[in-house]
């Protein structure tokens, strides 16, 4: 039986994090991946916050551009461009940027299979076991003193593990477009395109975007119907396969058990406004790390020595999380016509002195908060910030 001391299930931005760390810091790290290789087929905006690459130290080399500019369009077709003060966000060749991940995990001593499904796992005094079906068919098991779930929205292991899985979610849906005019990055609002988010369209190199939606059913038939009637006209056409994914939405009771514990969207820890998770991932993927470290030190690898991992990161995220959730629920709710409203106070200049004080592209709690209380005196949005209230202080 392949022993390590750790083994990563699932090749994304988290878990080639957790690996890369671990395994420079000494530890023998296998990264076992169920795709043909790494960043394949992501569906994923590609968008991140600008200052992840100076905060984890990443390449910028998946960069394909940068954004300062998004052009928002209201269900009757208003449209309000917004310019930041700076760029807040780059654009990135996903397969690229996971593949630089893969490269540092790697060069720092993990080991990468690609075509290696992680199909059970169970613990035991010695350590856990896993079994891999490979690419061709066959089952082996393998063995570590830890195992880390990078997973993404695949729960199977969660669940079988006793781990928490979400009972929320969002449906995704995006699609490769011929698009010579998208050169700016825009947003689509209304109950006929995307009714509970949001549609949008990023620039993916010249004349090409990433067309998309979030909502809660439907994703496919929707995107194709917004392709249709939003972006229109013959110079718009598919290039590719429309691929559809699960964003979960909200905080995750338990994300470590006994020598386990699950990072990234495996542990709901995205952005429940947009469904984005990159930044997120990285962060409690050092978190974990950290953590995991410090039961190496000790050889203790039960639930209480991996807690400290879950308090830290939800004393991270958990307000982002919440607050994000609850909102974007309740202004699921809105009309096409107070969607419009808020249009006509964006264009007077009501709104934007907020949006360039408070916007953070992956925190967005401060932004929601000071939007709502320039917003109370709708009884709607007043009904909003009470029940948030708990939140404000936090």
């Amino acid at each position: 039986m392949r022993t390590a001391d750790v083994i990563v299930a699932g090749a994304g931005p988290s878990g080639l994090r957790v690996a890369a760390r671990l395994a420079a810091a000494g530890l023998e790290v296998r990264v076992l991946e169920r795709k043909a290789r790494v960043g394949e087929a992501v569906v994923c905006t590609g968008i991140v916050g600008r200052e992840v690459f100076g905060a984890f130290g990443l390449d910028r080399g998946a960069v394909v551009g940068e954004m300062q500019t998004v052009r928002l369009v209201s269900p009757r077709e208003t449209e309000f461009v917004y310019t930041h003060p700076r760029p807040f966000a780059c654009i990135v060749d996903r397969e690229r940027f996971d593949g630089g991940l893969a490269e540092a995990a790697a060069a720092a001593g993990a080991v990468v299979v690609c075509g290696a499904r992680v199909e059970g796992a169970a613990a035991g005094p010695g350590g856990v076991e896993v079994a891999v079906r490979h690419r061709d068919g066959g089952l082996e098991r393998e063995r570590a003193k830890l195992l880390v779930l990078a997973t993404g929205v695949d729960f199977a292991l969660q669940k079988r593990l006793g781990l928490s899985a979400p009972a929320d979610f969002l449906m995704g849906a995006q699609v490769e477009c011929a698009h010579p005019g998208a050169a700016t990055a825009a947003l689509y609002f209304g109950r006929e395109v995307a009714p509970g988010a949001f549609a949008w369209s990023v620039p993916a190199g010249p004349g090409r975007a990433r067309v998309g939606l979030l909502t809660r059913k439907d994703p496919k038939a929707r995107l194709r119907a917004f392709v249709d009637r939003s972006l229109g006209g013959p110079s718009v056409r598919e290039e590719g396969p429309v691929r559809v994914r699960p964003v979960a939405q909200g905080l995750l009771p338990r994300t470590c058990g006994d020598r386990v514990l699950a990072v990234g969207e495996a542990a709901g820890q995205t952005k429940t406004t947009t469904g984005g998770g990159i930044s997120y991932g990285l962060a409690c993927a050092d978190l974990a790390a950290g953590t995991a470290l410090d039961c190496f030190r000790r050889a203790a690898f039960g639930p209480a020595d991996l807690a400290a991992y879950e308090r830290r990161w939800k004393e991270l995220l958990s307000r982002e999380i919440l607050v994000g959730q609850l909102t974007r629920r309740m202004c699921a709710r809105l009309s096409d016509g107070r969607i419009e409203s808020l249009f006509e106070l964006a264009r007077t200049d009501g709104l934007v002195p907020i949006i360039r004080a408070t916007a953070d592209f992956d925190r967005h709690s401060d932004l929601i908060f000071a939007l709502l209380r320039r917003l109370s005196f709708m009884s709607f949005f007043r009904d909003v910030r009470d029940r948030l209230g708990p939140f404000c202080a936090s």
